[in-house]
């Protein structure tokens, strides 16, 4: 950085560990480092209403199947202010990340690159996950958390240099799927840009292949909404083969009348 350097940064502030069910604050000395040049990165766990999921086992009977259980702690970011490195992202699915704040001053430039949506909040360390919790609006009282920074300026002596800081160390690795494409295009976008390679980006993250759900049909209020349209998504195409049915057969039916006829052709 003294000389002109640029550095990426994805950093781990907590731990969460889904086999016994807990998450604790964690420390690198890094995050202290970070705090010095400017980004504070709080050793608490981002949660959103916007989130993935986690296989949980349920046993019916002699019956055993996993079943998708919506898990907070899973945030998906799909909140991109304009900037070349998350130009053409559509989502980016993070694991027990952390928020970011600017304690710098006027020196330097701070510019978030990626936030959390409308309904997220912050849980403290030592926390123990709860699988089955039925969570509510009540308990996303922020918004636009930020998980994703650039940090800009004469950061060490007097070569103006820069950091991309993202609050999760294990992002790369936390998609699925497109999903995944999406993580990894995040952090190979944040070294192009460094490198003042900003072509590559645009071919990169070309194509859209992800339409979440708007958030206006996640809140509390919106659930009987949210059901009319599972039941309708389900059932309106069986309605339509029925009804394609129906007019088949009323018309085989009529055809074989008129054959019947004396005077059919």
């Amino acid at each position: 950085l003294s000389r002109g350097g640029k550095l990426f940064i994805a950093l781990n502030t907590v731990d969460g560990d889904l086999q016994n069910a807990q998450g604790n604050a964690i420390s690198t000395g890094l995050e202290r480092w970070l705090q010095q040049k400017g980004i504070e990165v709080s050793p608490s766990f981002i949660i959103d209403a916007q989130c993935g999921s986690v296989q949980v086992r349920q046993q019916q009977g002699f019956l055993t199947f996993n079943t998708a259980v919506q898990f907070p702690y899973l945030p998906i970011i799909n909140n991109f202010p304009e900037h070349p490195i998350t130009r053409g992202l559509e989502q980016v699915i993070l694991s027990f990340a952390s928020p970011l704040r600017f304690v710098g001053d006027s020196t330097t430039r701070f510019t978030p690159i990626a936030l959390t949506s409308v309904k997220s909040g912050i849980v403290n360390p030592p926390v123990f996950f709860d699988i089955n919790k039925q969570w509510t609006d009540a308990d996303f009282p922020m918004s636009n958390l930020i998980v994703g920074g650039v940090l800009e300026g004469n950061l060490v002596g007097n070569a103006y240099s820069r950091i991309v800081v993202i609050g999760d160390g294990d992002f790369p690795l936390s998609g699925q799927g497109r999903q995944g494409g999406d993580n990894i295009s995040l952090m190979v976008n944040s070294i192009d840009w460094l490198s003042d390679d900003t072509g590559l980006i645009e071919l990169r993250t070309k194509g859209v292949a992800s339409r979440p759900i708007g958030q206006e049909y996640l809140s509390d209020e919106a659930s009987s909404k949210r059901t009319f349209l599972k039941y309708l998504n389900f059932g309106l195409p069986i309605l339509l083969v029925l009804i394609y049915g129906f007019i088949r057969v009323q018309r085989q039916k009529s055809l074989r009348l008129k054959r019947m006829q004396e005077r059919y052709v």
